[in-house]
């Protein structure tokens, strides 16, 4: 065993390697995803070595064997998908290990016949081609998507943000649990007003077997939202004391991608940027909830100060508006005489939004995001028709409405804490009394 150790250090010591990689880049995931992807460049280098420097394909199958035992592992543990991206490179290196056997034996059958330096000078000038065309890919991928360095550094300063978060969440829970009461924007002082109403239990009620905790939280100050992203429930204490129920959280919410491409195509046509996450949470939310119509989303967005106030031509705005609108260039005569009918003053140019967005054609495409984004009903249950027609249309996904089992608790009095979250100003709570007589 030591014999075949020592022999087979180098192919050793580039698996290790590989493996610290496959490590770091899982770790990595959320702060620069890429990396994952470049590790699958340093499989394939791995077996064109293995080929130079004659380190068998058996390495590369005991390899693939240790990868699967961590996945077995992982699935134990129901760690599902750590388990896949492992599971992946169980079958690469199988295969490359397959491969590698018929390599090794005409390996060999060279070596037998002296001219085995052909084979090796063969696989250096692969390796030396493989390592420019991966750098070449991955220098062409950066500099075709100048966003990467953006949201690499995003992904880095939320993946810090987010150790901090959860450091003082646990070892500093009243500081975590906290709040701003006045926070200054744009030079203007602003001051909270987070509004938590507990439809269910009610103030002393008797309650008994499973309940729904029902209710709704705000801050009235938010434009795009109800500036309300988490709500966490306690029972018989506050954070730390008390006993943690659970929570909810508008980060569960699947955006669907046909959604998410007609806002981002939106954004970019007449705004040339991406809608910011708040914005985009905004606009898909209320369009797959159908808050807002597609119509309604659309109009919105092109009837705004940020494209309005644009210093575009006639004929560049109508070049937008299909763009934006249609999805499609615009044909020759039909951007002749919307351009013409400006040029005169037949009409201006919120009229031509308004015929662009009641065309047969845009209804069509209306009708088409229908059919593959059907209506979705939300678990938070949203409660516009008591508090959105006061705070405006800004209310959603503030609601709550789970499910409480009070057989798992004695019988007797208790209070129930249910702590809102803004992103601006912090926590808030509201707490409540009832019983419990099973």
């Amino acid at each position: 065993m030591d014999k075949f150790l020592k022999e087979k250090k180098i192919g050793l010591s580039f698996l290790a390697a590989f493996f610290l990689l496959l490590i770091i880049s899982l770790f990595s995931l959320s702060i620069f995803p890429q990396l994952y992807q470049i590790s699958i460049f340093f499989a394939v280098m791995i077996f064109i070595f293995s080929q130079y420097f004659d380190f068998e394909y058996r390495l590369l199958i005991g390899f693939a064997l240790f990868l699967l035992i961590i996945c077995l592992f992982l699935l134990i543990f129901k760690l599902d998908t750590l388990a896949i991206y492992f599971a992946n490179y169980v079958y690469a290196f199988l295969a490359l290990g397959i491969i590698g056997y018929f390599f090794d034996n005409l390996r060999e059958k060279l070596k037998s016949k002296g001219i085995i330096k052909i084979y090796k000078k063969v696989f250096l000038s692969i390796l030396v081609l493989f390592l420019f065309f991966s750098a070449f890919t991955i220098v062409r991928d950066f500099k075709i998507n100048p966003d990467y360095p953006v949201v690499i550094k995003e992904n880095h300063n939320k993946f810090i943000s987010d150790v901090k978060d959860k450091y003082i969440r646990t070892f500093k829970k009243e500081i975590y649990y906290s709040g701003l009461d006045i926070v200054e924007v744009y030079g203007k002082k602003i001051s909270r007003d987070i509004i938590i109403n507990i439809d269910n239990p009610k103030a002393n009620k008797v309650i008994s077997k499973t309940i729904l905790l029902s209710g709704w939280a705000i801050e009235t100050n938010s434009k795009y939202d109800s500036g309300i992203d988490r709500i966490e429930f306690f029972l018989n204490g506050k954070p730390g004391k008390g006993k943690y129920l659970g929570s909810i959280s508008n980060a569960s919410y699947e955006i669907s991608i046909e959604t998410v491409k007609i806002i981002e195509n939106l954004y970019r046509q007449f705004y040339n940027r991406k809608p910011t996450e708040k914005e985009l949470s905004y606009w898909t939310i209320n369009l797959e909830l159908r808050i807002l119509s597609f119509k309604n989303v659309a109009l919105n967005i092109v009837n705004n100060k940020e494209f309005i106030n644009k210093n575009l031509s006639n004929e560049d705005f109508i070049k937008v508006l299909y763009l934006g609108l249609l999805n499609r260039e615009p044909e020759e005569d039909g951007l002749k005489n919307w351009t013409a009918g400006l040029s005169l003053g037949a009409v201006d140019r919120f009229e031509v939004i308004d015929r662009f967005l009641n065309s047969e054609e845009f209804k069509i495409k209306s009708d088409n995001y229908y059919n593959l984004v059907p209506l979705k009903q939300e678990t938070l249950d949203i409660l516009r028709k008591d508090a959105g027609n006061k705070y405006g249309e800004q209310f959603y996904l503030s609601g709550f409405n789970v499910g409480f089992d009070s057989t798992k608790l004695k019988n007797g009095n208790y209070k129930l804490y249910v702590y809102a979250h803004s992103p601006v100003f912090g926590w808030d709570y509201k707490e409540v009394n009832f019983f419990i007589e099973n």
